[in-house]
């Protein structure tokens, strides 16, 4: 391998001009190694000054991207922000106008009532909110038993009676209390065949101990349509019907929403 080796000494001539003397300047071995490793540490020190400012560009141009990304994204959070704003607020207002129309969410039924499903969930049919409350007794006949309000203790095995019982002769027509619709038709081991009615600002109505339906869950019925007929399926001793009303999830006295006695 070849080895550069520094000549003795080196001269440099300077000639100013064509008229001019000649100037000669001796350089020895020691001082042209000298001058050669100073240049050579300029040098370095000039491609580590380039290196290291090429990988600064490389990072500022990194955070800059990291940057508007960040900004980006805090963009994008403030708007998720402002819609779940939004969507407070609407549940807000929503929730301001079915208190205004007597829609509340619904309390949960009492315990060991056999429905309450339709008394839970009074207000699920949109169409139904501003109907009117039932208004008007599902048959004529005699009142032989009043509605007692759970805690009464008057003997019966549930707690009170949620409703009146009305006498009537065996498969009389039973027609709606209100415009509504129908959210549960079917048997219950208390009520027997019984119809469960919808209607608007969070009323039900439930008609039990029926001999057979003539509604079907899901039907929309008006006030006064034919829904099922008297009989003493359940737990009856006789033929009667179990008339309930429920108002936003709480029974109440049929006798504070339908005036005077079922006609006769």
């Amino acid at each position: 391998m070849p080895v550069l080796r520094l000549p003795p000494r080196a001269r440099i001539i300077y000639l100013p001009g064509d008229n001019g003397r000649s100037h000669e300047i001796v350089l020895k071995r020691r001082a042209i190694g000298a001058a050669l490793a100073v240049l050579g540490l300029v040098v370095l020190a000039i491609a580590t000054f380039l290196s290291t400012y090429a990988v600064l560009l490389i990072r500022s141009a990194q955070l800059s991207r990291v940057q508007q990304q960040l900004k980006a994204a805090n963009e994008q959070l403030e708007a998720v922000r402002s819609i779940n704003r939004e969507l407070e607020q609407s549940r807000r207002l929503q929730d301001q106008l079915l208190d205004v129309l007597g829609v509340s969410p619904a309390r949960a039924p009492q315990a060991g009532h056999p429905i309450g499903a339709g008394a839970a969930g009074a207000f699920q049919d949109a169409g139904l909110l501003t109907a009117p409350p039932p208004d008007r007794w599902p048959l004529g006949g005699y009142v032989t038993r009043e509605f007692a309000p759970p805690g009464a203790g008057d003997g019966d095995a549930r707690a009170g009676h949620e409703g009146v019982d009305i006498v009537a002769p065996l498969d009389t027509p039973i027609l709606a209390a209100g415009k509504g619709r129908v959210t549960a038709a079917g048997w219950d081991n208390f009520l027997g065949n019984y119809v469960e009615i919808t209607h608007g600002l969070g009323y039900v109505t439930v008609y039990g101990h029926c001999s057979r339906l003539a509604a079907r869950e899901g039907d929309r019925v008006d006030r006064g349509q034919e829904i099922a007929f008297l009989g003493g399926t359940g737990q009856a001793s006789a033929p009667h019907l179990h008339f309930e009303v429920w108002k936003d999830g709480v029974a109440i006295d049929p006798r504070l929403v339908i005036a005077k006695d079922p006609p006769r």
